[in-house]
């Protein structure tokens, strides 16, 4: 796993979310992504230390599961993805890291 500094530098544009979980006792949220980056990989981002997590899915664009960007870490440790459905995701965390070989 590697710290993430820019969510955005990360090409997640066109990936598909799988899986979103959090467990709460750990205050960690798991993002499970296929089709990551160039080569079309797995990766798994990884937030810790998560005070908020915002996961509206109305669909205002139509429904998909693909994203449309990453963005963060923004003020108050705020990070985004952005679906192609024209909702945002929004976890606010202390730090979050990404595994590229993480199998899903």
């Amino acid at each position: 796993m590697h710290e993430v500094e820019n969510l955005a530098k990360i090409k997640l544009h066109g990936s598909t979310l799988v899986r979103l979980s959090v467990e709460w006792a750990e205050g960690i949220c798991t993002a499970e992504l296929r089709g990551v980056g160039e080569a079309g990989a797995p990766a798994r981002l990884q937030w810790s230390g998560v005070s908020s997590v915002e996961v509206p899915h109305s669909a205002p664009w139509g429904q998909s599961a693909s994203v449309l960007e990453g963005r963060g870490p923004l003020r108050n440790g705020r990070y985004e993805i952005v679906m192609q459905s024209g909702d945002m995701i929004s976890v606010c965390a202390t730090g979050c890291t990404v595994d590229h070989s993480a199998p899903h």
